[in-house]
């Protein structure tokens, strides 16, 4: 089946055209502009570092950054700012050419000037056929050439003409394929650290030819990983012994004033040579003075607790890629500066939830895997307000009187005064006003209904969603596979009691959601019907009747369901594993002699057209924006479809925009902004659309943002607070009708042209809006000034 949609990634690409020219993020984080990506990725992972001058480029395990030494700020870097992949597995600074080479873990590369202006991008290696991996494990530079070090062997790169001079695959002993970790050159000798240990070959040989390889250090997988050129000398660290050195016309000797389990970076400098390393749990940075017998450490567990790698500039500064604390500097060697952006604490994420009226944005991290299996997480949530994230986690919070002790929170809602509850999968339900502020709610609580999945331990009362409904009442559903019974509950919180749903079915459910009509729509978990789900169940609290049972008999395109949402319309949208449903009038399901069915969006404009929207995805993300479009997250990426969705409006992937992967888990539209966030496999990034709501009349005249705008501005501008869905007419000062259009939702966005598509000149033009009815009127102005 031919399914959506080809011509969507050309509409993305040319919405982003603009983006690539937007200035890059800096340390201090600001909402994105219309149509423009903004990153929520941590820096504090550092992994690998490349110094290029005035910037140190940095990988870390879940973004790519540089630090300008002149600003002391960090820059993320993505596909918005022009590079070609994500997930840099290592990067490398070539002083020759002055150039910094980027590897990702695909394979693809990128040349990157050291100011950053220029990037090229050399795909050979992404595009070679090959079976298995093809990460980038290091890089190194001997003249026009770069050796890369790589899971299948070793590439040589012509940094001038910019291709794949040589592969070498198989030469190990006997001609066994290698993999290769690190590479040096030093002595007339091209040495390579592999699984099989430490291989070196004459520079001016035939290194095609297996042969001409020796093993001078014969080391199972995992031995030798570490190799440098130091004051003319190669290194290489042995795990679980000393570093060794290789002596022209001797060969190689065990350095005795060194010893570590693990040697993660050897890096040389005017001190001497710098050895990153774990012995038992304590990793440090030491020098390793360059006569050779006297090592100093340079760290603590305090101020580096997981360095990865050390290097030292031309100023003396000593800087530390750190696992937990990011990029370090320090000119002392007492004080150490960390450098991490205002950021989630990590990229995992498993639930969002978006609230326009605290202006709030949250990630819970908790999570079950597919088979229900509980991950057993404890890194608390996070939570976006005014532009900063705060992370409520054991490190900032370790007091459990300030944040409980609750694994796997995954899901959350708000109640109109600003409340937080949040769903754990093993400890019950979360009450939270913040720090020192919370309840938890648990089976053996006095009054609590909620019910463990192991008699006689708490530890399993397994939460899955929660919704605020407009009385203030939170409703709840739970999982109790193990323990058949009742489900689904209603917490009161004005009186802090509790009232149980008292039907067996609805028993091991999912997620939830609630209608227009007091009802409430709940779909079973995933497993309960093993390959194939088991449906969803829709229960009236006003009539008290039987719940009603939806499966694929009733049109839903799959009995495996992952997400649940109620549009603007009052519609029940279901994400499945074949597609998505819609059920556009909830409320005849309870009329006595009905037959309510679910349909399927079928495709009636653009590419697709004849064919179910998606059909052929797993939706495991359904979210609604201002103007009642919908958004989906498959594992091929982020989609907009129209109101209907019979229509494909956008379909962002990481070939098109800085999404850090394509698996989408969840979305959440915060209306007040139009900003959507979406949490994919390998972190949170969001969008700014355009699409807002505005709360009841408008009580001011609308927003324009930016504005005064110069005439080359190459994005869009922003009006908000408009009527909801009202007409917009964008006029000069003498009346004449420039652009008409209607709001998306409470929101617009223009892009300085006419209806003929010609960009105005330079003056001052007004926006004209109202409702369908003609009231709520209001004009405000744009000043379009000279470049």
């Amino acid at each position: 089946m031919i399914c959506l949609l080809p011509t969507l990634r050309v509409a993305a690409l040319s919405l982003l055209s603009f983006v690539l020219l937007a200035p890059a993020t800096t340390q201090a984080q600001s909402t994105a502009g219309y149509g423009d990506w903004q990153l929520h990725l941590p820096n504090s992972r550092a992994r690998v570092m490349a110094d290029a001058g005035k910037r140190i480029y940095v990988a870390a395990e879940d973004a790519f950054f540089y630090f300008d030494k002149e600003t002391n700020t960090t820059t993320l870097l993505s596909r918005r700012d022009g590079l070609n992949s994500v997930g840099v597995s290592t990067v490398a600074y070539d002083a020759t050419t002055d150039q910094v080479l980027v590897a990702y873990r695909d394979g693809n590369l990128d040349l990157l000037s050291a100011d950053g202006t220029r990037i090229r991008n050399i795909n050979d290696i992404k595009r070679k056929q090959l079976t298995g991996s093809k990460n980038i494990n290091h890089i190194t530079f001997n003249g026009r050439y770069a050796y890369l070090s790589c899971d299948f062997g070793l590439v040589v790169l012509d940094m001038t003409k910019m291709e794949v001079r040589d592969t070498f695959s198989n030469i190990g002993p006997q001609g066994a394929q290698i993999k290769a970790y690190a590479s040096t050159v030093a002595s007339g000798f091209l040495f390579l650290a592999t699984d099989k240990g430490i291989l070196r070959a004459p520079l001016t040989a035939d290194q095609a030819n297996y042969r001409n390889w020796n093993l001078d250090l014969p080391g199972s997988d995992g031995v030798y990983r570490t190799l440098v050129t130091h004051n003319g000398q190669a290194y290489a660290g042995r795990s679980f012994g000393n570093v060794q050195r290789y002596v022209a016309g001797t060969g190689w000797q065990f350095l005795f004033a060194v010893y570590a389990d693990l040697y993660l970076n050897l890096a040389s400098s005017s001190e001497g040579l710098l050895i990153t390393s774990a012995t038992g749990s304590t990793r440090t940075v030491a020098v390793l003075a360059n006569a050779g017998n006297t090592l100093t450490p340079l760290t603590t567990v305090a101020n580096a607790p997981n360095p990865q790698a050390a290097l030292r500039d031309r100023d003396g500064n000593l800087y530390i890629a750190d696992g937990q604390r990011g990029l370090l500097r320090t000119t002392d060697r007492q004080n150490y500066e960390a450098f991490a952006t205002n950021a989630p604490q990590e990229a995992t994420a498993f639930g969002l939830l978006a609230d326009a009226r605290t202006n709030t944005v949250n990630i819970f991290t908790g999570g079950y895997e597919e088979a229900s299996n509980q991950r057993g997480n404890n890194k608390g949530f996070y939570e976006y307000k005014d532009g900063r994230w705060t992370n409520y986690t054991r490190e900032n919070f370790p007091s459990t009187t300030q944040l409980p002790d609750m694994r796997d929170l995954i899901r959350g809602t708000r109640t109109a005064d600003g409340t937080l509850y949040v769903c754990s999968y093993g400890d019950g339900l979360l009450r939270w006003k913040g720090p020192g502020e919370f309840k938890q709610y648990i089976e053996g609580m006095p009054g609590v209904p909620l019910v463990s999945s192991v008699q006689g331990d708490p530890r399993y009362t397994r939460v899955m969603d929660a919704v605020a409904a407009p009385n203030g009442d939170v409703w709840v559903a739970t999982r109790r596979y193990e323990r058949p019974g009742p489900g689904l509950f209603v917490l009161t919180p004005s009186t802090d009691t509790w009232r149980t749903i008292p039907f067996q079915e609805l028993s091991n459910l999912n997620r939830l959601v609630l209608d227009d009509f007091g009802a409430v729509w709940v779909s079973k978990f995933r497993k309960e019907g093993g390959s194939t789900g088991a449906g969803l169940f829709a229960y009236d609290d006003v009539s008290k009747a039987a719940p009603l049972y939806f499966t694929e008999s009733n049109g839903l395109p799959s009995n495996t369901i992952y997400a649940l949402a109620k549009d603007r319309k009052g519609a029940i949208w279901a994400g499945t594993a074949k597609g998505v449903g819609v059920l556009d009038d909830p409320g005849s399901a309870f009329v006595a002699g009905s037959n309510p069915a679910f349909t399927t969006p079928i495709v009636r404009r653009g590419e697709g057209i004849g064919f179910a929207a998606l059909a052929d995805d797993i939706v495991k993300a359904v979210a609604v924006d201002g103007a009642n479009r919908k958004w989906f997250g498959t594992e091929r990426g982020l989609w907009l479809f129209s109101e209907n969705a019979d229509e494909g409006l956008l379909h962002f992937t990481t070939d098109n925009s800085p999404l850090p992967s394509n698996s989408i888990i969840d979305i959440a539209v915060n209306d007040k902004t139009g900003e959507v966030f979406v949490a994919t496999a390998a972190g949170v990034v969001s969008y700014r659309g355009s699409a807002t709501v505005t709360e009841g009349a408008p009580k001011d005249c609308f927003k324009v943002s930016p504005n005064p705008v110069r005439t080359n501005f190459n994005g869009q501008v922003g009006i908000t607070g408009l009527a909801n869905n009202g007409v917009v007419k964008i006029t000069d000062v003498t009346g004449k009708l420039v652009y008409q259009t209607t709001a998306t939702g409470g929101g617009l966005v223009w892009n300085l042209s006419d209806y003929n598509g010609r960009k105005v000149q330079s003056g001052v033009y007004l926006v004209l809006s109202s409702d369908a009815d003609g009231k709520n009127g209001c004009v405000s102005k744009i000043a379009v000034v000279e470049k």
